[in-house]
């Protein structure tokens, strides 16, 4: 059952299964789709953890016009819901560009309440030339509905997977041009500022063992040359490439991102 909270005078969505004696695991969304972008995953978690699904403001039952919003925002909606909840520390699962958000979390609260952060399937580069380009092409009324269907595509890498299909349809699809245009300004406005999520990540003091997992993108050995080197550099960091075919294992393979949330969590109780 979706649940809402007002928190900062809007609406916030979320949900919560498991039980609140277990470890509380947060669950964060990239932005234009909504927390059902984990329901394939939920099996794997809630019998092991009190699992709190968000969903940005903006991003929940309602599809109503709201102000513009950024990272700030969000950031401050998810520590006022989780204050409401009593969830004091936890571990925090981000998607793609949500881990902007889940980056300023960690940088708040610190390593004492956010044990660990599992980021799935972000761009750590710089953007990619057809990628800025999307951003873009995304906040014109004339091309963003050309340069979503792209991103698809794109994301899809031509899976067939059935979960994929119906969150394209169902939860990306009931998004319009406003949100998606206020997305890539402020995904873009991220990368302008920070200059890639691994840059992010030093700026932050003493940080709790972070790890990304991806399978974007494929057959690109340069970048998983930049995760090894990286995590050569920072004790803190870790990667997994889960060799899938989408920008979505938590849809796809939500058993081994099940895995890598698990061996993180026992990595921090052993």
């Amino acid at each position: 059952m979706y649940l809402t909270k007002k928190i900062n005078g809007v609406e916030i969505c979320y949900d919560e299964c498991g039980t609140a004696d277990r470890p509380a695991l947060v669950l964060l969304t990239g932005w234009a789709h909504d927390l059902r972008l984990y329901d394939e995953l939920l099996p794997c978690l809630s019998h092991k953890y009190w699992v709190v699904r968000v969903s940005w403001r903006g991003h929940g039952i309602s599809r109503d016009d709201i102000d513009d919003f950024g990272i700030n925002e969000q950031i401050n909606d998810t520590l006022g819901l989780l204050d409401s909840l009593e969830v004091d520390k936890f571990y925090l699962v981000s998607h793609s560009h949500g881990g902007w958000p889940a980056l300023g979390i960690v940088d708040q609260l610190g390593k004492d309440r956010v044990l660990r952060l599992l980021m799935i399937d972000q761009i750590m580069t710089p953007p990619p030339p057809e990628f800025a380009a999307g951003l873009q092409a995304m906040q014109a009324p004339e091309t963003w509905k050309a340069a979503r269907q792209g991103l698809y595509e794109s994301w899809a890498a031509g899976s067939n997977n059935k979960a994929l299909q119906n969150h394209f349809v169902y939860s990306f699809g009931s998004f319009g041009r406003k949100m998606w245009a206020l997305s890539c300004r402020v995904i873009a406005g991220a990368y302008q500022e920070h200059g890639t999520p691994m840059r992010r990540m030093e700026s932050i003091k003493n940080p709790p063992p972070i790890r990304h997992i991806f399978s974007h993108p494929l057959n690109s050995p340069g970048y998983r040359e930049l995760h090894e080197e990286f995590s050569k550099k920072h004790s803190w960091f870790s990667y997994t490439d889960l060799k899938g075919d989408t920008h979505f294992p938590n849809l796809e393979i939500p058993d081994r991102v099940a895995a890598q949330i698990d061996d993180l969590v026992h990595g921090a109780e052993s």
